[in-house]
Formats: C-alpha cells, sequence, structure tokens
C-alpha cells in the first residue's frame, strides 16, 4: 500500500515537470497509450479476452471518464498549480464518489458523511485562497481542474459497480486504457508541439505510462482482492502526502500552511464520509 500510495503521489510530479513539453492532451494519450499497450498482454496471459470483448459498450464509457477526462484535467491542474496542490484535489475522489452515489444510486448519506462532505468542501475554500501554490492567472482553472479529476474518478467507481461488478480487474484495466487512447489520440495528433520533445520529457512520459498507470493498477486490483476496498482506501490519505513530499524534494516547492489547512480539512472530511474513523472505534475481535 506505501509502494502504491509513493507511485501514484509521484504521478502528479511526472505530470507537471513534462506537461510543459507535451501540453495537457498529448502528454495523457502518450500516457494511456504505454498503459494500453503493457496492460492487454497481460489480459491474454492471464486468459481475460472474453470478459473484455462482452463489455466493450461499458469499456467505451469507462475509458472516457476513468481515464482521458481525468488523465488531462489532473496534467491541467498540475500545470498551473504544484504537485502536492493537485495531489490533494484528487484526494477528493471518496468525498464525490459519495455524493454521486447518493444523487445516483440512491444511497444512504449518514449524518458523519454529509459533515464530511462539509468539511472537505471547506479545505477546498482554504486552498483556493492559496495564490502561492498557484500560477495562473486564473486562480480557479488549477481548482476546477482537479475537481473535474475526482468527480470522474468518482463516477467511474460508481459505473463500474452499477454495470460491470464481475468483469476481471486486468480486463477492467485493459478495457479503459485502450478505450482512453482512442479517444485521445486524435486530439493528441492535432495539438502534438512543434519543438522536438526531450529525453527527459519522453522518459517520464514513458514512466507515467509503465510505473504510475499499469504497474500502479496491478498494485491497486491485488490490493482490492486481498485486504478489501474498506482499508484500501486509506491510500486516499497517504497519496497527497507523497505528492507534497515529492514536490518538495525534487521541485523545491513550498507546502504552505494554506495548502497543509486544506489537505487537514479535506482528508478529517473523508474520514468522516467513508465511515473510517466509526471502523477504527470499533474493537478489533468480537466474540
Amino acid at each position: 500500500m506505501v509502494i502504491l500510495a509513493a507511485i501514484w503521489g509521484s504521478s502528479f510530479l511526472f505530470a507537471r515537470i513534462s506537461v510543459s513539453e507535451f501540453g495537457a492532451i498529448p502528454l495523457s494519450a502518450v500516457r494511456s497509450l504505454i498503459a494500453a499497450l503493457t496492460l492487454v498482454p497481460i489480459m491474454l496471459w492471464a486468459g481475460q479476452w472474453k470478459p473484455f470483448i462482452s463489455n466493450l459498450k461499458h469499456f467505451v464509457v469507462l475509458g472516457l471518464i476513468s481515464t482521458a477526462l481525468p488523465f488531462t484535467l489532473i496534467t491541467i491542474s498540475t500545470q498551473f498549480s504544484t504537485a502536492g496542490f493537485a495531489s490533494i484535489l484528487n484526494s477528493l475522489t471518496p468525498i464525490l464518489s459519495a455524493g454521486i452515489a447518493w444523487v445516483w444510486l440512491k444511497e444512504y448519506l449518514s449524518v458523519p458523511a454529509v459533515m464530511g462532505i462539509g468539511l472537505s468542501f471547506i479545505g477546498v475554500l482554504v486552498m483556493i485562497t492559496d495564490t502561492q501554490s498557484i500560477s495562473s492567472e486564473v486562480i480557479l482553472l488549477p481548482v476546477l481542474a482537479g475537481l473535474g479529476a475526482a468527480f470522474f474518478y468518482g463516477l467511474t467507481g460508481n459505473y463500474s459497480r452499477k454495470f460491470v461488478p464481475h468483469v476481471p480487474p486486468i480486463a477492467q484495466s485493459a478495457g479503459c486504457q485502450v478505450f482512453a487512447a482512442l479517444f485521445l489520440i486524435p486530439p493528441a495528433i492535432f495539438l502534438w508541439p512543434e519543438h522536438s520533445i526531450s529525453t527527459q520529457g519522453w522518459t517520464n512520459a514513458v514512466i507515467l505510462g509503465l510505473m504510475c498507470t499499469s504497474l500502479a493498477f496491478i498494485f491497486y486490483f491485488y490490493l482490492l482482492e486481498n485486504i478489501g476496498v474498506a482499508r484500501t482506501v486509506i491510500l486516499t490519505y497517504m497519496i497527497p502526502v507523497f505528492g507534497m513530499f515529492w514536490g518538495y524534494l525534487f521541485l523545491s516547492e513550498t507546502i504552505t500552511l494554506k495548502m497543509s489547512s486544506g489537505a487537514v480539512l479535506i482528508l478529517a472530511g473523508i474520514a468522516l464520509t467513508t465511515g473510517l474513523i466509526k471502523r477504527r472505534k470499533q474493537p478489533a475481535y468480537e466474540n
């Protein structure tokens, strides 16, 4: 779990470094294409071709909402803010997922969950005032992009639970990346930069595709299978910590008081919304 949090936390760093050379959509396209070319052979080796073929219509949707749109939005967010700032916004995924489940799937929201959503919203408001972490003249641009990515990730979880709950994870991951690449490649060709991309830029893009996408998905589904969803959600709290740490270590990004305060409020809200605080109060063993 720590390794996966470190990997996903680093994705904001690599995106921030590379986006200036590629642009948001071309970088996202390269990332998805590399992940697709990696995951499809793994899917074939695992014998998951049939569920892949039988769920193509759902993978078309998931490719758009789980990868193409959020990858692009995260890259835009990192382009105009620090890596740590963008990673904190992305940690709102469980909050938005709960809200979507309440509106779309009519799932019950407890009073602590509602309080958690409100607390996280206050955290976002605190972060919006942190102009030191935002480089865009339009302050809301990186914030809305980060929130948009978290929204689509939350939508992805609910869509998967409703329409493809029994599809093997490797087939689902491969399907998402294949169709995300198909969505992104045409506009990426049109928006491809005229200047040549450095070796370092390509290296960062390959790391994003291989490590931060393909390997990360394999680790993620391994955790889901072995420790369950309830414990895997702890990743949400660890990823922004690594996002801020990598940004501070490699890019000398400042971890501001407002960013830290917003992160604390958001993570506390997530703990309330996901029921982590309540679960931790329960005894470890019951007779």
